[in-house]
């Protein structure tokens, strides 16, 4: 029985395989919500890129279109951590109902777990999302496939790399 390779390790080998080199550094008090990772990192919680799956379903009811490189009903919206996503807002823009995915829906669709998911390195290319706000900033941290973990990129280059759309995503 193989095991499997360790999270922070796979997401870097994705992201070097996009072209993309990575600094990630482990804090041992934890990056798992927006504020842990600003506090260990010693950024404005807004710096933050927060990796949200959500399952989508269109409006009309039927199947999202999939093909055989991308996961069907689901969709990764990239926001600050200062910001809750208002779903309606870009579910609207996207013509589908947006939910939170179960975390063995978002494990599935990224291969990390809630808590560690990058922005980018999934088994298969998300359809994405970008908040607006995370452009005016010269620096964002973004989980590197653990709790504990977390890497800075330019927020344009993180566009650049997931090919996102993007939005305003933040709740009144």
């Amino acid at each position: 029985m193989s095991r499997r390779r360790p999270a922070l390790e796979r997401f870097a080998d994705a992201a070097a395989a996009l072209g993309v080199e990575v600094s990630a550094v482990r804090y041992p008090s934890g990056t798992r919500t927006a504020q842990d990772a600003a506090a260990a990192i010693g950024c404005d919680v807004a710096q933050i890129v927060k990796s949200l799956v959500f399952a989508a379903t269109p409006v009309d009811g039927s199947a999202l279109p999939a093909d055989a490189a991308t996961p069907a009903g689901v969709v990764l919206v990239l926001t600050s951590g200062a910001h809750r996503v208002d779903t309606d807002r870009v579910g609207r823009h996207l013509g589908v109902e947006l939910s939170r995915a179960d975390p063995e829906t978002a494990r599935a669709a990224t291969g990390f777990a809630i808590g560690g998911t990058p922005p980018f390195g999934h088994p298969r290319p998300l359809p994405t999302v970008l908040d607006r706000a995370l452009l005016d900033h010269e620096v964002v941290y973004a989980a590197a496939g653990t709790p504990d973990a977390c890497f800075p990129i330019d927020p344009h280059r993180l566009l650049a790399v997931t090919g996102a759309e993007v939005l305003e995503v933040a709740a009144a």
